[in-house]
C-alpha cells in the first residue's frame, strides 16, 4: 500500500508540475484589428516618383491638414529644408501624389507623410528612394503602428513603432484609449477614456497606461490610438491620429 501511495503522489506531482509549467509559458496573442496610415510609392521615370496613401477610417485629409514632403538624402529634416511640399487636397480616405524634377540616377531621397501641415514633426510614414532606382521599382513605406501587448482589469501595455527618425517624447507623441470602434468622432476626442504621453525618444517600444477610469469592462470594444502633437491648450491633438488597434475585452 505504501508503494502504491508513493507512486500516486509522484504521478500527481508530475501532472501538476506539467500543468503549471504549461500555464506559465503559454502566451496567447490578444485578438485585435490593427489599422495604420498606409504609404507606398513607385518610380515612374528617372525624374518622377508617384505615391499612394490610405489614411485611417473616418479621416478627411484635406480638412485635417495632411501633407507629403521630399528631402534629398536618407533622413527627414526640418520641413523648411524640404525640396518639395504638397498639401493633400482630397477629402476621401485614400489618394495619390507625385514628385517630379528629381535626379534619381545620381541622388537618393526620402519622402514623408505628415498629419498636420502646421507641425513639421507630425510625419508618421516615410519612403526611401535609393540612388539609381529603376523605372517600375516599388517603394515600401516605413509606417507607424500600435498594438495591445497585454492588459489587466484597469491597465494595459501598448507596443508602438514609428519611422526611424522620430523622437516620440520631443515630438509630443501619445496614446489614447477610446470606448467603441474607430469612428470619425474620435478626431474630436469623443468617448476618450484616458491618454498617456510617450516618455522616451526611441522610435519603437512600449508604454504603460495605468489606472484606467472605470477599468476595462468585459465584453466591451475599445480602440487604442497612437497620435502626434498637442493642441493650443497643450493637450493631445485628436485630429492627429496615425495608427489604431481595436479589441474586445473577453
Amino acid at each position: 500500500m505504501q508503494d502504491i501511495t508513493l507512486n500516486f503522489t509522484r504521478n500527481t506531482a508530475c501532472i501538476l508540475n506539467s500543468l503549471f509549467t504549461h500555464q506559465k509559458t503559454y502566451n496567447m496573442a490578444i485578438p485585435q484589428t490593427q489599422l495604420s496610415i498606409k504609404l507606398k510609392g513607385q518610380v515612374e521615370s528617372g525624374t518622377m516618383v508617384s505615391l499612394d496613401f490610405n489614411a485611417l477610417p473616418g479621416s478627411n485629409p484635406k480638412a485635417l491638414g495632411y501633407f507629403v514632403a521630399i528631402w534629398q538624402g536618407n533622413q527627414i529634416q526640418d520641413l523648411s529644408e524640404a525640396l518639395q511640399t504638397q498639401n493633400i487636397t482630397t477629402e476621401t480616405q485614400s489618394g495619390s501624389a507625385t514628385f517630379e524634377n528629381l535626379e534619381l540616377a545620381n541622388l537618393d531621397y526620402i519622402i514623408g507623410f505628415g498629419v498636420d501641415n502646421k507641425n513639421g514633426v507630425s510625419i508618421c510614414a516615410t519612403i526611401e528612394v535609393p540612388q539609381g532606382s529603376e523605372i517600375g521599382q516599388q517603394l515600401e513605406g516605413d509606417l507607424s503602428t500600435i498594438n495591445l501587448q497585454s492588459q489587466s482589469s484597469n491597465s494595459l501595455i501598448a507596443g508602438f513603432k514609428t519611422p526611424e527618425y522620430n523622437t516620440p517624447a520631443d515630438n509630443k507623441n501619445w496614446i489614447a484609449l477610446f470606448k467603441g470602434g474607430l469612428t470619425a468622432n474620435m478626431y474630436k476626442g469623443k468617448n476618450v477614456v484616458k491618454t498617456t504621453m510617450i516618455s522616451n525618444n526611441t522610435n519603437k517600444g512600449a508604454v504603460a497606461m495605468n489606472d484606467i477610469p472605470g477599468g476595462l469592462i468585459r465584453f466591451e470594444k475599445y480602440t487604442l490610438i497612437y497620435g502626434m502633437g498637442l493642441n493650443k491648450d497643450g493637450k493631445p491633438d485628436f485630429s492627429n491620429l496615425v495608427s489604431a488597434t481595436q479589441f474586445d475585452i473577453a
